[in-house]
């Protein structure tokens, strides 16, 4: 049986941080090991209490528990835990997010059947919000993900759904540090650059939605985002088909323009509709993700 290496982040969430640990421990797959990074610095607050969450598992022969320091960030820590691991395959867990408990299994099963082309697999999700409301996204695609990961067109959940050979790192290398966002998806879209990547075509991820979770809160800051985003995948995209490199201009160009309408800034939504360079498609995809937006709102209060 091929051993898998889950690696735990944590930064300023000791009250979940348990339920992601459990999550792992009550996995039907028997052989892996769990390591938590405490990334918030020795001797804060929220370390003590990180350390306080943990002391029960520290005696368990799966378990290691690492605290940095200082905090360094979220790729610093990934790599701290992969350079501390032994697995066959490593895994990632955000320290909100839990596993069903046949992730594990369902995954190494996956990836056992494929050859060497194939070099990692990712799951379907299910986003839990407070009010109770869930939504499932099961993915389908699989094999050459470059594009689609440019374009936004794969949800990995930052990582918590993916399984990656140990192979694979030793190639590509680990986690690029001088990433302070997007770090997750410079990773992945490196694997692609030289292994096909499989899914598994379950909801085997929960993602607990709330208030502190790290997205944007105005249009502005997506905006940011996305150009920052655009900048520093610049020539990864430059790579691509010229037909493939407009698309996904106009994917993000109308994300930001969706943005800027739920603010009611109307010229600043128009100007990226514009330049979209699809204007007419543009219009129709907003129209289309605004009315899935506010129907998802609703259920989302209803709390359905």
């Amino acid at each position: 049986m091929k051993k898998v290496s889950i690696v735990i982040p944590t930064y300023k969430r000791p009250d979940f941080l348990e339920r992601a640990i459990n999550s792992v421990l009550n996995q039907d797959y028997g052989n892996f090991e769990i390591i938590v990074i405490d990334d918030n610095g020795q001797g804060t607050i929220e370390q003590i209490k990180t350390h306080q969450v943990i002391k029960k598992y520290t005696n368990l022969i799966n378990f290691k528990y690492i605290a940095h320091e200082k905090n360094l960030n979220g790729s610093c820590a990934r790599n701290t835990g992969i350079k501390n691991s032994s697995g066959d395959y490593i895994c990632f867990l955000d320290d909100d997010d839990q596993f069903m408990k046949n992730k594990i299994s369902k995954q190494v099963k996956l990836l056992e059947k494929q050859d060497e082309k194939w070099g990692a697999c990712y799951t379907g999700n299910t986003r839990i919000y407070p009010t109770g409301t869930k939504f499932k996204h099961i993915p389908k695609k699989r094999g050459n993900l470059y594009f689609e990961i440019l374009a936004s067109k794969v949800d990995l959940c930052a990582g918590s759904t993916l399984m990656i050979k140990r192979e694979v790192i030793d190639k590509i290398g680990y986690f690029d540090e001088s990433f302070d966002r997007h770090q997750d998806i410079e990773f992945i879209l490196r694997i692609s650059r030289y292994y096909k990547i499989d899914v598994e075509m379950n909801s085997l991820v929960n993602i607990f939605m709330h208030p502190a979770s790290n997205r944007s809160k105005n249009a502005e800051q997506f905006e940011e985002r996305k150009k920052y985003f655009l900048t520093k995948f610049n020539t990864s995209i430059k790579i691509l088909p010229k037909n493939k490199q407009w698309d996904i201009l106009f994917i993000h160009n109308i994300d930001i323009a969706k943005q800027y309408f739920k603010q009611k800034n109307l010229k600043k939504g128009l100007s990226y509709i514009k330049a979209s360079g699809k204007p007419l498609k543009g219009i129709y995809r907003i129209i289309l993700d605004t009315t899935r937006y506010y129907f998802r709102q609703m259920l989302i209060k209803m709390g359905r």
